[in-house]
Order: structure tokens, then C-alpha cells, then sequence
């Protein structure tokens, strides 16, 4: 794709609202320098100079097609507590259109990561990942239908936290059937193979792997179309991280690559993809297009600390070469 394409494809994001449902986390970072190591272990000890939240998981996908320009529409369970509220706050800021169910026999997923020098020292999580309760389920189910009224696209940011159960993965699907809108989703293993009948179903090697129980082959053309006839998707995207990604279609496999200048953090890479996949489809590129466009931004996001998301100008620089 060349620049001016993808100028055509920006103008278009704005007039498009993307739904995105998923587990929600709040990303919390405190960074500092480190000059010395702790007598009480061998560990280095930071002196606090920054911190800052973000969402992660569905609300990192909002937070790039917010990015790009699109519109969305988040739906997510949240605990009644500080974090909780704390992620609607940032969403809100964003200008995301917020549709949070508050669950109070659950805490908000909360991870922390502690910076040194710009590299992550350490992570500490605080979730709990058992399926949501029956009402907030209830809840889910009416939200999507509603808001998948006039959307453009679907994302499920399936992280394993407990909101894509068996019966909302079903009907959530169905919804988005009955509109005819384009689900894209990013699984995880429990539930791996209760999304057939997506459009775009967008795993990891490791994920994909671990849900098959062999190695996956994704050099091999006739491999990758029985690996998305197996998940039972219009369209198979394997990210390979350094080695791009490989779309399986019913018309054939096409592999798409894009080389990040540096490599600092890949966390939300996966969200990246999903976000310029359904911002670019819903504004009427080509699936091959947005998976094009999807690398060169993925590139650029794990160029970054943190989780991070990816301005047009970026990505439109990205297409003009080094």
C-alpha cells in the first residue's frame, strides 16, 4: 500500500465505530533509574521518578483505534473499586465510548510493571480469572447487541480473565452475524476453538500452538489452511512477532513482514493488529491491505515502552521507506 491509500483509508476512520469487548486491565508503570543493587537481594533498586496508568487487554485496542481516528464503543467487566474506576476514567479521556459492568465478587485486573532504564524489571498481577458472574454475563450480551447496531467492526481482546465465556463468545457471535458485521478476535487457549465462525481469528505461534499440541508449520501453504479450517474461520492471521504474520484465506496464504528498527517491549502488539485490521476493513480496504498495514504498525508499536500505540503519521512514514 502507498501513502496515499492509506491517507484515503484516514480520512475514512472517523466516520466508523468499532465495538470492542473483551477482559480489561489496568496497565500501571512505575519507572526510575538504577544505580545499585539491593543488600536484601540480589535485585537492582529503583528510585521512583515516573508513574502512569493505561488500560491493557481490550482497552489497549480502543486505545489504538483511538489513535488511528476510529470511533469504539468498549464493553467490559471492571471490579467496584479504585481500578475499576480508574479505567473508565481513562477511557473516557480518550474519548472512548464507555460501557463498563461493574462486578463486586471480582477485583479489577491490575498489573504493575516497574521500569528501569526503560526496560521492565518486574511484573506483579493482582486479577482474578474465573468466568464472571451470571448477571454480569447477562449484561455483556445486551450491551453488544445494542451497541453492534451501525458499527462497523467487532474485536474480541480475549485475554482469559473471565468475560469471553462459552455462552457470550456464542451469542456475541451470532449478533454480529445477524448485522453482518466483521468480528475480529484474539484468542487465548481456554476457549480456543469456540470462535468458529469469525471473520479474522488472529493468534500467536505459542497460542496456536499450544491449543493444536504441535508445532505449528507456518511456512507450509497446505498446513496453514487445514490450521483455519480447523479454528473454523473465514480468515487464519498468524503473528510470528520478528517473522511477521501469515494469512490464511480461502483463496490461498499471503505473508506479510515488516522489520522493527528496535525491539523494547512487545506487550499489546497483538492489540495493535486487531485495532488496524478492523479500522481498515471497516473502512473498506482489503483484508490483504489492513494485514499489510497491521505489520507495519505492530513494527513500530514494540519500538516503544510499554504498552504503546501506533499515530497514522508513524505508520505513514513507515510506508515511505527508510
Amino acid at each position: 500500500m502507498d501513502r496515499a491509500r492509506f491517507a484515503e483509508l484516514c480520512d475514512r476512520f472517523p466516520r466508523n465505530r468499532i465495538v470492542v469487548l473483551g477482559d480489561l486491565m489496568l496497565d500501571r508503570y512505575v519507572a526510575g533509574p538504577t544505580d545499585r543493587v539491593s543488600p536484601e537481594a540480589p535485585v537492582p533498586v529503583v528510585r521512583v521518578e515516573e508513574e502512569w496508568d493505561a488500560v491493557g487487554g481490550a482497552g489497549n485496542v480502543a486505545a489504538n483505534l483511538r489513535a488511528l481516528g476510529a470511533r469504539c464503543d468498549v464493553i467490559g467487566v471492571v471490579g467496584r473499586d479504585g481500578a475499576g474506576r480508574r479505567i473508565g476514567t481513562v477511557l473516557e479521556e480518550m474519548g472512548a465510548g464507555c460501557h463498563l459492568i461493574g462486578d463486586g465478587e471480582r477485583p479489577t485486573t491490575v498489573k504493575t510493571r516497574v521500569l528501569a532504564r526503560g526496560q521492565q524489571v518486574v511484573r506483579v498481577d493482582r486479577e482474578e480469572c474465573d468466568t464472571v458472574s451470571g448477571d454480569a454475563t447477562g449484561k455483556v450480551t445486551g450491551l453488544v447487541a445494542a451497541r453492534l447496531r451501525g458499527a462497523g467492526a467487532l474485536v474480541v481482546a480475549d485475554y482469559d480473565k473471565g468475560v469471553m465465556s462459552p455462552a457470550v463468545i456464542r451469542s456475541v457471535l451470532d449478533s454480529a452475524a445477524a448485522h453482518g458485521i466483521p468480528v475480529v478476535v484474539d484468542p487465548k487457549r481456554r476457549d480456543f476453538f469456540a470462535y468458529r465462525g469469525a471473520t479474522v481469528f488472529k493468534p500467536n505461534r505459542s497460542e496456536l500452538e499450544n491449543a493444536f499440541g504441535e508445532p505449528a508449520r507456518p511456512h507450509d501453504s497446505g498446513w496453514m489452511e487445514a490450521a483455519r479450517e480447523r479454528v473454523g474461520c473465514a480468515h487464519l492471521l498468524l503473528t510470528l512477532g520478528a517473522g511477521g504474520m501469515v494469512l490464511a484465506s480461502p483463496g490461498g496464504i499471503e505473508r506479510s513482514r515488516a522489520r522493527a528498527r528496535d525491539v523494547f517491549d512487545v506487550s499489546g502488539a497483538g492489540d495493535t493488529v486487531c485495532a488496524v485490521v478492523a479500522a481498515c476493513v471497516s473502512a473498506g480496504a482489503g483484508l490483504s491491505e489492513a494485514v499489510g498495514l497491521a505489520a507495519h504498525a505492530a513494527a513500530l508499536g514494540v519500538a516503544k515502552v510499554g504498552v504503546a500505540t501506533v499515530a497514522p503519521n508513524e505508520i505513514s512514514e513507515a510506508l515511505a521507506g527508510p
